[in-house]
């Protein structure tokens, strides 16, 4: 069944009447959904409705002319690692978002139907395991099952590869903390009270506390952190690692070493 959808989830689901149902937006201007009725919940079921929401959404999707289809050659131009000068000259001036997730249920027919869901064509999955999407800002991004979702700010054409390098900061930083989405934001200083609370669960070890604030003043460097400290690299390491654990943050993000930065000096 197809039919008239007037906002809600990306999908949903739920038993009744002795079927398992489902619900799942084909995206696009038009709000439309697929819904589907089974007798029993089996893993091959989702594979299969993936599959027809990817057909459906193209079949149902506005015609496409030669402009959008310059903008997905530039989008791949741009993520494959071409400069964003010459990706920029074939796209509209945006704003536009940058979107990294990881996850769905490993099919090749995931990272469509996430786009198709997202209502975008423009979408790249070179290294397998990373889907990157290309969204007009105006577009709302929000949770979707089974997914991790790092989104960029949004950015102007031509700061496309700054996008895309900071949605997968955001990613990173999404999978570290075991939230489904996360936004980036730009960093900087915290009051006091939001100080205290990101740093609160190293409140009770102030070696810890140290160990982080020398590593983080001598730019991630554990030999010079080791010295700095009189203290063995190994314990550096072992240090930093807790940290991390109990900050639930990715401290190769270079956004998340400003933001602890910013908030040790607070304290």
């Amino acid at each position: 069944m197809v039919g008239p959808r007037p906002g809600g989830p990306a999908s949903a689901s739920g038993d009744g009447g002795g079927l398992r149902l489902a619900a799942y937006a084909l995206g696009g201007a038009d709000g439309l959904t697929l819904g589907v009725a089974s007798e029993t919940h089996e893993p091959g079921n989702h594979t299969i409705a993936g599959v027809a929401v990817v057909l459906l959404s193209l079949l149902t999707a506005p015609r496409r002319g030669a402009d959008s289809a310059v903008r997905d050659a530039a989008l791949v131009r741009l993520l494959l690692g071409e400069g964003p000068a010459e990706a920029a000259r074939s796209l509209d001036p945006g704003p536009w978002t940058v979107v990294h997730a990881q996850g769905g249920d490993g099919t090749p027919f995931a990272a469509a139907a996430l786009a198709a869901t997202l209502g975008t064509s423009l979408v790249e999955t070179s290294d397998g395991t990373t889907v990157r999407l290309l969204l007009p800002a105006s577009t709302a991004v929000v949770a979707q099952p089974d997914w991790t979702i790092g989104v960029s700010a949004p950015a102007e054409a031509r700061d496309l590869a700054l996008a895309d390098t900071h949605a997968a900061q955001a990613l990173r930083r999404a999978l570290a903390t075991r939230k489904p989405l996360v936004r980036h934001r730009e960093p900087g200083p915290l009051t006091p009270k939001d100080a205290r609370a990101r740093l609160a669960p190293l409140a009770d070890s102030p070696a810890l506390v140290e160990t982080l604030r020398t590593w983080l003043s001598l730019h991630g460097s554990w030999d010079r952190t080791a010295a700095a400290m009189d203290i063995h690299r190994n314990t550096v390491r072992q240090r930093i690692g807790r940290c991390e654990t109990l900050l639930a943050a990715d401290l190769d993000d270079v956004d998340v070493r400003m933001e602890l930065w910013f908030a040790l000096r607070q304290g």
